[in-house]
């Protein structure tokens, strides 16, 4: 699943495959705001692969944990909650 090309992309573009995961990591380096990038490689384990730091694989995990639900229901409850619910009054300035 590796995104190897012939040529190297062009400076300042990434390219992957199609359904190929990309992880986005900002930091600071050098006193300059940049954003690390990582490729999934051939691992079919995205969360489990060694190459990830351990605070992405913990999101990343997370993120699965919901894969089994059905979003047709989840969204027919939050719609539903949504009606039930009394909305907030209006916040006066004052009492900010």
């Amino acid at each position: 699943m590796s995104a190897r090309t012939a040529s190297p992309p062009p400076a300042g573009e990434l390219i992957v495959e199609r359904g190929q995961r990309v992880v986005a990591i900002p930091h600071t380096e050098d006193g300059r705001e940049v954003v690390r990038y990582l490729i999934e490689t051939e691992s079919p384990t995205l969360a489990a692969d060694n190459q990830w730091p351990e605070s992405v694989r913990v999101a990343l995990r997370l993120a699965g944990a919901w894969h089994d639900l059905d979003w047709d229901e989840t969204v027919d409850a939050l719609d539903r909650i949504r009606h039930e619910s009394q909305p907030t009054p209006p916040i006066e300035p004052d009492e900010l």
